[in-house]
């Protein structure tokens, strides 16, 4: 399941991810991705993960495909979990795709998630 939340800014989209993921839950996220993408140059990301609990193979190509077709609109991605394995995996992310910067924190630490994932690297101007 995905809800949206509110991270005071509009060029940051945000997510809290708890169980599978829906083709019908992704397509809402993407949709609202490509809005802000037409409002501004670079997006960010702040995600939320309780639980993952996968999602369908179709889902995940075009979640693949979405993220590699708009890697460059893109500039950071806040990743707030309690989860080892996306810890672990997020730091490998973040060399990989290097021009997203991916950084992890705790739940206890959401607020300074929210600050960080705010201030862009990028000039906002449309």
């Amino acid at each position: 399941m995905i809800n949206f939340i509110d991270v005071e800014s509009r060029n940051v989209v945000g997510i809290r991810m708890n169980g599978k993921i829906t083709d019908q839950e992704f397509d809402a996220v993407a949709a609202l991705l490509e809005k802000r993408m037409q409002e501004f140059p670079k997006v960010n990301v702040y995600v939320e993960v309780e639980s993952f609990g996968g999602m369908a193979p179709k889902t995940f190509i075009k979640d693949l495909r979405f993220g590699f077709d708009n890697l460059d609109r893109f500039d950071k991605e806040a990743v707030v979990t309690e989860k080892d394995w996306i810890q672990k995996i997020t730091p490998i992310a973040d060399k990989i795709f290097d021009s997203i910067e991916v950084k992890t924190f705790s739940f206890d630490q959401k607020d300074e998630a929210k600050k960080w994932v705010r201030q862009s690297n990028v000039n906002q101007e449309t």
